[in-house]
């Protein structure tokens, strides 16, 4: 049966720890393959610059990944004096990516070059009352959209999927995924596995909105920052130093389990599985206080923040609360990780992130001395996880092709 791939982003497609000309070689390959995806177009004379290689090195590196398939001239440099040096770029259609977001309304997947251009997108009301269901429904999702633009398996060289909950390597399988029944069963990563191909990686939803928001968002060019979700649960992604850190099982960023909220920790109760903050503050704890406000039975969280910002009291009284909320779950990860930036996002937050960032920015302040963080709320919206998984899989992709390119 097919295993689900944990290769990690962070580690280059050969040990660097071996000796002889073979991995040097290989070195120098990967090390002008990753500059020209940070700086493309460029020169080869650029690039021995760039990279302390010497330039027959540099030349000899080029002429592989060419004939590899894995970077092609682009152009030339004039303007200068002597000879038009010749340019070079990555060949992003050397392959193709997926990146697929489960939620609990909506599945969302996007076909993608090498260089995180997306070609394509598909978008449906998910099946979460069953999750084989919802897996056949996903994988159909994903092979309709390859095929109608005609993307063979094999050129696909990663599947990042976004859901709720921590993948668990040792056991290979999702857990504290609450809000999508059955999705922790062993079967389902198995399932995906054998509907996908073997190319598939997992990553929690919110960790992938936070890559998303450092790929194309408010935290390009950010070290240090955090994305805090809002929605049908409540999650927690951080960049530190550049990186997305998941700590030592996965688990980093899980904040719903914070003890900030009204409700008390039951040993078997929902609230214990699901998490205080989590239950206190997220859509359907937005919609409960609606209800008990006299909003209406269907008053959604968009609907209270519009009725708040149109001067409602009883929704002023619901967001207030919210701010609250928020504020008291970050101070212990401004205390932490004393991020640069907060990045709000989330479906229960919405277009309305913004209008809670100034209440929120006076809350911490009187809550906490210390220097905050930039807030901001999230421009990419509802699209944050899906253009995460598209940089997650280029980044394994490039990784994957390179090593292929090698046997």
């Amino acid at each position: 049966m097919p295993t689900t791939t944990v290769d990690s982003p962070d580690t280059p497609p050969f040990n660097t720890v071996m000796r002889g000309p073979g991995s040097m070689r290989q070195a120098n390959e990967w090390v002008v393959l990753e500059h020209l995806q940070r700086q493309a177009p460029v020169s080869a004379s650029q690039l021995s610059s760039d990279t302390g290689l010497s330039r027959p090195t540099v030349n000899l590196a080029i002429a592989r990944l060419e004939a590899a398939g894995l970077v092609r001239q682009t152009g030339l440099r004039t303007g200068q004096a002597g000879r038009a040096a010749r340019l070079w770029e990555p060949d992003v259609d050397a392959g193709r990516v997926v990146s697929v977001h489960i939620g609990s309304r909506w599945i969302k997947c996007a076909l993608a070059d090498l260089g995180g251009t997306v070609i394509d997108r598909r978008q449906e009301p998910s099946r979460t009352r069953d999750a084989t269901e919802l897996v056949h429904q996903l994988a159909h999702l994903v092979t309709e959209l390859l095929d109608d633009n005609s993307v063979s398996r094999s050129d696909v060289y990663s599947i990042v999927i976004g859901s709720p909950g921590i993948y668990d390597v040792a056991s290979r399988r999702m857990r504290h995924a609450t809000n999508l029944p059955g999705w922790d069963r062993p079967a389902v990563v198995e399932l995906l596995a054998e509907e996908l191909g073997d190319r598939v990686r997992f990553e929690n939803d919110v960790d992938l909105a936070a890559l998303g928001e450092q790929a194309a968002g408010i935290g390009c060019g950010v070290d240090d920052f955090v994305f805090l979700s809002v929605g049908t649960g409540i999650g927690l992604g951080a960049i530190t130093g550049g990186r997305l850190h998941r700590g030592a099982r996965g688990a980093a960023g899980e904040i719903a389990f914070l003890l900030v909220g009204d409700g008390s920790v039951d040993p078997a109760g929902e609230v214990r599985e699901r998490g205080v903050f989590e239950s206190a503050a997220a859509a359907d704890a937005i919609a409960a206080a609606a209800r008990q406000a006299g909003l209406g039975a269907d008053c959604s969280p968009e609907q209270v923040f519009q009725a708040a910002e149109g001067g409602n009291p009883a929704a002023a009284a619901i967001v207030e609360r919210q701010v609250d909320l928020l504020a008291r779950a970050l101070v212990p990860v401004i205390a932490l990780l004393d991020p640069q930036l907060v990045v709000l996002g989330g479906s229960a937050l919405g277009r309305h992130a913004a209008s809670l960032i100034k209440p929120l920015r006076l809350r911490l302040a009187a809550l906490v001395p210390l220097p905050l963080p930039e807030l901001a709320a999230s421009a990419l919206h509802g699209d944050a996880t899906v253009i995460g998984g598209i940089a997650q899989a280029a980044t394994i992709a490039w990784q994957r092709a390179y090593t292929l390119s090698q046997q």
